[in-house]
């Protein structure tokens, strides 16, 4: 891997880490205003907490693309299932230790979410380089992404009654 490319790797590992750790907090901090909680938690579930991964990878993604000139439609569909995988696997893990330990810690969360964005971005890279056949269209890819989003907007304000959108009690 070129040492620019591990530069961009390594940060977007890094802008992920930070601005997902601070978004835990910025809804809070805004007062509970309802704009800021269209990207961060407003409560505890599982499925609010995706959104500290997915948000800062497709605010860098969309660096990349912008800045980057990465936007083809195999750049963009290696991010989106690296980006799901990683969202795959908070719900995954969260659930599955804390269904075989009847309760949640802090620091397994803390290390799932890291795992989650390192997952994110080492896969998204993978699936680039080792797998050039792998491309959705450009508009279906953005057509994907806007789902996405459409999902954790209306799901922030009006989530359904399912334990991935229950805080744990």
């Amino acid at each position: 891997m070129k040492i620019r490319e591990r530069l961009n790797l390594a940060a977007g590992i890094l802008f992920t880490l930070i601005l997902g750790t601070l978004l835990h907090f910025t809804y809070h901090w805004s007062g509970e205003n309802p704009f800021v909680a269209l990207f961060s938690p407003v409560n505890e579930s599982v499925w609010e907490h995706l959104k500290l991964l997915f948000f800062p990878v497709l605010l860098y993604t969309f660096f990349e693309i912008i800045v980057l000139y990465k936007g083809s439609g195999h750049f963009l569909t290696s991010r989106l299932l690296a980006v799901c995988m990683g969202m795959f696997f908070i719900v995954s893990s969260f659930f599955t230790y804390t269904g075989l330990f009847g309760q949640d810690f802090f620091v397994l969360d803390i290390l799932i979410f890291v795992f989650s964005v390192l997952l994110t971005f080492l896969l998204s890279r993978y699936l680039e380089v080792r797998w050039p056949g792998l491309t959705l269209p450009l508009l279906a890819g953005y057509a994907l992404l806007i789902l996405l989003v459409i999902c954790f907007f209306s799901f922030s304000f009006s989530p359904p009654e399912l334990p991935l959108f229950t805080p744990p009690a």
